[in-house]
């Protein structure tokens, strides 16, 4: 399988059907993972929970890559994170709006198993869909 592929397939596992044991099988076994709004990096169990967290605030969440560039041992993906706010999350208030924010990732792979992983993500456009949601109530 290509390292394009590879991780295309992580995510669509992961992070859209929550199949994580198939899932689990494409990664090496020290694993981490660290997003820009988490403090920690963390391991497979741990981003596990992260999204089961954001998906039990969002329930109809998912995960599109619209782009993904590969050199190598290395990729990038750039994907946007969209649902609608049911329950408060990362200290932002539920909101009635499908929210939408863009995420790009870099992906580390060694013999065919995802190593690591490091996520940018644009939270000013996710604060600025939250105070456009709260506007348009106190109007």
């Amino acid at each position: 399988m290509s390292n394009k592929r590879l991780v295309r397939h992580f995510i669509d596992l992961t992070w859209n059907q929550g199949r994580y044991n198939i899932a689990k099988s494409l990664l090496r076994r020290d694993f981490t993972y660290q997003a820009s709004m988490i403090d920690e990096p963390m391991n497979f169990d741990g981003m596990v929970t992260l999204i089961n967290s954001i998906k039990a605030a969002m329930e109809d969440f998912s995960v599109s890559v619209e782009e993904i560039l590969a050199e190598g041992d290395r990729v990038v993906t750039q994907s946007t994170f969209s649902g609608t706010l049911m329950r408060p999350l990362l200290g932002f208030a539920p909101s009635d709006r499908l929210l939408s924010l863009t995420a790009v990732t870099f992906w580390s792979i060694a013999h065919g198993r995802i190593v690591d992983a490091q996520s940018q993500l644009d939270i000013a456009e996710l604060t600025r869909h939250i105070q456009r949601s709260r506007m348009r109530f106190s109007a």
